[in-house]
């Protein structure tokens, strides 16, 4: 499954609570349209790569792809701290991404104003809120894995 069958997954899972599906996926498409769709499937992947997601490294995502992030730059993202291919915007925002998934209460305030910087405190508000909600699909995606819920689903 891709990151468009996890939408599918969160589907057979949840059949039974349409209205938190729902909800849920609304918010999914919101955060899209909230932040650069090419900055927000760098992290997306970053999350994927980080979370040991293997499905949701292999996805793409179509606003992204039309938003220009390109294969070569996906390739090189394990290097985004040195790479060329990536920007002081990508960095920081590559920085904070890490630092939420592996330990928030762990973010300086260093890590999170260079991306405040970057993207003006608004941006900067919705793209948390957009890792949010990127990182717990993929966590429930593996937990519900992992624990064979989707096996159970109907």
């Amino acid at each position: 499954m891709g990151a468009s069958d996890t939408g599918e997954l969160m589907a057979s899972v949840l059949v039974d609570h349409p209205d938190v599906l729902g909800h849920l996926d609304d918010l999914h498409d919101a955060v899209w349209n909230a932040v650069d769709p090419a900055l927000l499937e760098l992290c997306r992947l970053r999350i994927a790569r980080v979370l040991g997601c293997g499905a949701e490294e292999e996805a793409r995502t179509a606003a992204a792809s039309a938003a220009g992030l390109d294969e070569a730059t996906i390739a090189d993202l394990p290097a985004w701290p040195s790479s060329s291919r990536f920007g002081p915007r990508e960095r920081a925002c590559l920085a904070v991404c890490e630092q939420l998934v592996i330990d928030v209460a762990g973010m300086s305030d260093e890590v999170a104003l260079a991306a405040v910087e970057q993207l003006g405190p608004q941006t900067f508000r919705d793209f948390v809120t957009a890792l949010l909600v990127l990182e717990q699909r993929q966590r429930l995606r593996l937990a519900w894995e992992r624990l064979d819920v989707v096996g159970t689903a109907r």
